[in-house]
């Protein structure tokens, strides 16, 4: 006979129906930690500094990113780039994006699509790689507790 712990309690059968159990998911369980194992930041803070990024490389100032109609050509790439990195380097589900980019969940989806499919391009990606690796320090201080004063 062969000993089988299940890996979550959620895996066990249920004693009444014959059927799996479905397990639940806790606030503390859906949130996963990237591959570099520094957690996620809130959602509204990941997107405001994407955009900060994006706008502050690219030229493009953060109240024409945030306008809710279409732009210009370097309007729209530094929105791509800001979701994109919202997405990727702060950890940020599309849909979660949705409501502080002011846009729906298929147009982020495209913005990062069209992201991706320019990185093979490799000065875009040299600047979308800059960009990630700016991103993911902002967020590992962050995690640290840094940039609030309180190491001299």
């Amino acid at each position: 006979m062969q000993d089988q712990i299940p890996a979550r309690s959620g895996d066990m059968p249920s004693e009444r129906s014959g059927l799996p159990a479905v397990p639940t998911a806790t606030a503390s369980t859906d949130v996963q930690p990237a591959r570099d194992g520094v957690p996620p930041i809130d959602t509204r803070l990941g997107c405001r500094l994407a955009r900060e990024i994006a706008s502050t490389f690219l030229d493009v100032p953060v109240c024409d990113i945030d306008r809710p109609t279409r732009a210009i050509a370097p309007i729209c790439e530094a929105r791509h780039v800001a979701m994109y990195l919202a997405h990727v380097v702060f950890q940020i589900p599309l849909t979660g994006m949705a409501g502080p980019f002011g846009r729906d969940r298929t147009t982020i989806a495209y913005a990062v699509r069209r992201i991706e499919d320019r990185r093979d391009d490799a000065e875009f990606d040299a600047v979308i790689e800059r960009l990630e690796r700016l991103g993911t320090a902002i967020r590992a201080a962050l995690a640290r507790g840094g940039g609030r004063g309180d190491e001299a």
